[in-house]
């Protein structure tokens, strides 16, 4: 006959192991006695062994559907081994059996929670709340369950109240800082945080906490010092140094930020977002053959990850390797249904590479995408403005200014269509409203300069053009439309010198011609001449320059070199009648 008394005095003593072996041996004997069974799952229960459990404690209420206690075991049996229907269940019989059975509703509410059964949970709650009033559990219960249902506001209270009842809890204080966050209060949550970081200041979570708050306000420099402490706490857990990675790259702490991808790259080489990132910090070094590299691995590895491609396009092209850009484009963004923004930068580098019927293609399919693009609309419309179609560039740049009545480049390039289209006190005003924009824009201040050239306004073109050689200094189209316009009045010496400066960065036509015009009006012939002797090789037939050197010696007296000139001008252009009248002059 089984020795109850024995066995019950060694689950008291908590000998688990020796208690179920004297109990398994009795019931070879008496395989029916409840008492027995229940003492084999009461034990079983303590050494974890939730399946062996639950069949003795079926077997217990089965005979006695009274027994809550026995109803409370089943259920946690039930719980461990993720049954949670048969757990609620379970659950809910004991609190029929016994309502005031507390242990009860807590289990039955977290069961619940796992069930995504919030409302129930909230209920039953309430109603182990109202029996155990002190109990913060409830109240923390009460708040998580709101914040399942995604109610945050109304998860604030119940876990305010769950730490007026302890107010040391871990848990319930981070889960409130939460509540704050998604509530729009971040101030109350970093002060949460901190106050877990003050009484546990060993918390990793804590940390990790503090500073996904200071993130979200944007405040990456701070963020970063907690997210490193919570790194140094728990150096395992991989979400801890993402973040902290985030907010290095954003703090544009890039080498730091390169050390973590490095370390989570070692770990899960596969995850092509760390490889990514780890991109981004070499190119925000200026390590950008090293990003090219990487990025040409990654988009071979996955062809259909557009942003990489993406990247490694723009890359290609600051690095001015436009046809690989081109090919890339080609190959992969525009077979991996590509957006509006993407066709609009593949048809800004066909335009690039003077393919401009592919740009101008691309840019109406672009549009069709997204009408409200307007920087599409704007670039269409300097296509058209190349192509002389006049009437459609305005159209174009009218829509852009519609989409985006304050942006700058829209402006300043309709400034220049009217310019191009001689409507010089009309792009006066777009001028002037693009300088407004950006006061120190060079190429603004420059083109105001030249417009003013043109209106015969020289005063203001000079201040213009001196406005933007303080900015830029060395830029040769700056110093050559300073020429220009030092030419214009009369200041032929200082027309000179920035001439010349522009002519040694860029020997085009026109600033060579340029030159050879200033030497002329300060009586340098010979130099004059031998720029112009160096324009008329390359180009034969230019009625202008066959001119000009007729000019220059004819001021030189020798006017059979000059008539030689002359008579080369009229084989071209016979019509012409300042040629005419010279040669009449000096036959």
């Amino acid at each position: 006959m089984a020795d109850i008394d024995k066995i019950n005095e060694l689950i008291g003593k908590k000998e688990f192991n020796e208690a179920l072996n004297i109990t398994k041996e009795a019931l070879k004997e008496e395989p029916d006695n409840i008492e027995l069974i229940k003492s084999a799952g009461l034990s079983e229960v303590n050494l974890e062994l939730w399946a062996d459990a639950k069949v003795h404690f079926e077997s217990v209420v089965k005979h006695n559907a009274d027994d809550a206690t026995s109803w409370f075991y089943l259920a946690n049996c039930y719980n461990n081994l993720a049954d949670f229907i048969s757990a609620k269940n379970a659950y809910i019989k004991v609190i029929e059996l016994r309502k005031e059975y507390i242990e009860a509703y807590k289990s039955l509410c977290v069961v619940l929670l796992k069930l995504d059964l919030s409302e129930e949970a909230i209920e039953y709650a309430e109603k182990g709340q109202s029996i155990a009033e002190e109990d913060y559990l409830f109240d923390f219960i009460i708040g998580t369950a709101y914040t399942k249902l995604k109610e945050f506001e109304k998860s604030i209270e119940p876990f305010e109240n769950a730490l007026k009842k302890d107010a040391k809890n871990i848990a319930v204080y981070n889960s409130l800082g939460t509540a704050y966050m998604a509530s729009q209060r971040s101030d109350d949550a970093i002060k949460c945080y901190k106050k877990v970081i003050e009484m546990f200041p060993n918390s990793p979570m804590g940390y990790f906490n503090l500073g996904s708050a200071l993130q979200i306000q944007q405040k990456h420099k701070d963020a970063c010092e907690y997210f490193k402490k919570a790194v140094e706490l728990d150096e395992e857990d991989e979400s801890f140094k993402v973040a902290y990675a985030m907010s290095l790259i954003k703090s544009e702490q890039y080498n730091e930020a390169v050390d973590i991808y490095k370390k989570l790259l070692v770990q899960h080489p596969e995850k092509e977002n760390y490889k990514f990132n780890l991109i981004t910090c070499y190119e925000a070094l200026g390590d950008v053959q090293t990003a090219i590299r990487m990025l040409e691995g990654l988009v071979y590895l996955n062809p259909k990850f557009v942003l990489p491609a993406q990247k490694l396009a723009n890359l290609y092209i600051q690095t001015n390797q436009l046809s690989k850009a081109k090919e890339l484009y080609d190959k992969i963004l525009l077979k991996n249904n590509p957006t509006a923004e993407t066709l609009h930068h593949y048809a800004v580098l066909s335009s690039s590479l003077c393919d401009t019927d592919t740009a101008e293609r691309i840019l109406k399919k672009a549009i069709r995408m997204n009408p409200k693009m307007a920087n599409a609309h704007k670039d269409l419309a300097v296509i058209y403005l190349n192509k002389r179609l006049f009437d459609y560039a305005e159209d174009e740049f009218k829509t852009a200014m519609e989409i985006k009545p304050n942006d700058f480049e829209i402006i300043f390039e309709y400034g220049n269509f009217l310019y191009s289209t001689s409507k010089n006190k009309d792009a006066e005003i777009y001028y002037t409203k693009a300088l407004e924009l950006e006061p120190k824009n060079i190429l603004a201040l420059t083109f105001m300069a030249l417009n003013k050239l043109v209106l015969n306004q020289l005063d203001e073109a000079k201040k213009y053009i001196e406005k933007a050689l303080e900015i830029n200094h060395h830029h040769e189209y700056i110093q050559f439309c300073a020429g220009r316009i030092l030419f214009a009045r009369g200041e032929y010496e200082e027309a000179k010198r920035y001439l010349i400066k522009a002519v040694e960065q860029n020997p085009d036509v026109e600033t060579q011609n340029a030159l050879a015009l200033t030497y002329y009006e300060l009586g340098d012939y010979q130099q004059a001449i031998n720029i112009f002797n160096n324009l008329q090789e390359k180009f034969p037939d230019n009625v202008s320059v066959l001119k000009s050197l007729a000019k220059c010696y004819e001021k030189i007296q020798d006017n059979d070199m000059a008539l030689e000139y002359l008579y080369k001008s009229a084989d071209i252009l016979a019509e012409d009648e300042e040629v005419q009248e010279m040669i009449r002059r000096l036959s």
